[in-house]
């Protein structure tokens, strides 16, 4: 009996055994998941930072095109009609061309007055558009709105660097020179 007894203690004490093996082992696995599931967790905060950068980037982009198509559009309206303007150009130096010849007879008077008309309805249309004639003249020479295509000496009436005479007109339209004006300088 004893030995029966030994045998029954030797069998609990196995289950008792077996019992906390398999306790520990649940508490092993709960571990491991819990690990398994932090580590889940941190990956995905992780992504959602990732993601989250990437959207804020993609949202600042969008917005800096916006703003480079908001400067393009208005580039584009401020200086509208300079193609139109820069070919209108020659048109209106011919007519003030035609205007500098002296006309004696009666028809040729006419004729002229009908030039002047036609070019001062050119000069206003220009002007309206907001292309402006540069007014060069007696100034100092500026590369920025003069071509100097001849150089005469300098005098009493028109000091060194200073624009003695206008060849031919220089326009701007807005801030911008769409054409030089070409011009003798004194040296």
């Amino acid at each position: 009996m004893a030995s029966n007894k030994k045998h029954d203690e030797e069998k609990q004490n196995s289950a008792e055994a077996t019992e906390t093996e398999k306790v520990t082992a649940a508490e092993e696995q709960a571990a491991t998941e819990e690990k398994h599931d932090d580590k889940e967790i941190i990956d995905l905060k992780r992504q959602l930072d990732d993601m989250e950068n990437k959207y804020l980037r993609a949202a600042a982009e969008l917005q800096n095109v916006q703003n480079r198509a908001k400067k393009e559009q208005a580039t584009i309206l401020k200086y509208d009609g300079q193609k139109l303007a820069t070919n209108i150009l020659p048109i209106v130096d011919n007519l003030n061309r035609a205007l500098e010849v002296k006309v004696d007879d009666k028809g040729g008077q006419q004729l002229k007055q009908g030039v002047e008309m036609v070019a001062k309805h050119l000069e206003k249309a220009l002007s309206d558009s907001k292309v402006e004639r540069l007014d060069v003249e007696g100034r100092e020479f500026d590369p920025n709105f003069c071509q100097a295509v001849q150089t005469v000496p300098a005098d009493d009436d028109h000091p060194t660097d200073h624009v003695v005479k206008v060849l031919q007109n220089g326009y701007k339209l807005a801030d911008r020179v769409i054409r030089p004006a070409m011009v003798v300088v004194a040296k």
